[in-house]
């Protein structure tokens, strides 16, 4: 079974009236799931759109397409229940491009690296099937689709004859246990200091004895070598 299937995704069954183009099924996902959104030294954060093409009767991929896809996100479950419209959304992206992804027949990234919250996706384009003919992705409407949490309604925006669905990008932090070492949500995460007191070290380049011999501290203790210095992680 390809890796794309095996996966939570969102599938559409596109038809076409022209001689010998079998119907062809379009499906729509995250590379990952479940998705953690992106936390400093523990998630990367990169789970990108997914599409995958192929032939919905012989199940046989389609290699050539020319895809677009108007992204939507919104922050929370609170942030999607008060859009009106998907221009609503906390931010968005338009016409981004999902590019065919070399040595995988059919498949096509979107390459993104994303925070906790819920995504969505206006897929547009055509379809080369096999040099037989051409396919386009229906625009009236453009077929939309969001991600999905368990328990809440997030198909309000949703367009199109899609089955299944994808999962919405989660927090790492809701799957820590115990709970109580949850980190706070601002970036990059403070980790808590240990019990344990700090040791004394000597500062870089200076001397000290140490059974016997010498510490040249944290660095090499030559001012024209090497040294190594204290510092914050830090996030761009």
């Amino acid at each position: 079974m390809n890796e794309a299937l095996a996966k939570p995704h969102a599938s559409l069954t596109l038809e076409s009236t022209q001689d010998n183009v079998n119907p062809i099924r379009v499906v729509l996902g995250h590379t990952n799931e479940p998705s953690f959104g992106k936390v400093p030294g523990l998630d990367d954060g990169k789970h990108f759109l997914e599409v995958e093409i192929s032939d919905s009767e012989t199940t046989l991929p389609i290699r050539t397409a020319t895809l677009f896809a108007d992204k939507y996100y919104l922050k929370d479950i609170k942030s999607f229940e008060n859009a009106q419209s998907l221009q609503d959304a906390d931010d968005i992206e338009l016409n981004v491009p999902i590019s065919s992804v070399f040595g995988s027949p059919g498949l096509f990234y979107n390459r993104q690296v994303q925070d906790p919250g819920i995504y969505g996706y206006t897929l547009r384009g055509s379809i080369d099937y096999y040099g037989v003919g051409t396919v386009n992705i229906p625009n009236d409407p453009e077929p939309t689709i969001f991600c999905s949490i368990e328990g809440k309604d997030t198909s309000k925006f949703n367009k199109g004859a899609w089955s299944g669905s994808y999962g919405c990008t989660q927090n790492l932090k809701s799957i820590f246990f115990p709970e109580s070492a949850k980190y706070p949500d601002e970036y990059p995460p403070k980790y808590p200091k240990s019990d344990y007191p700090e040791p004394e070290y000597t500062k870089p380049g200076e001397y000290g004895d140490y059974n016997g011999g010498y510490n040249y501290g944290s660095g090499y203790g030559n001012e024209n070598e090497y040294q190594t210095y204290n510092s914050e992680y830090r996030t761009q």
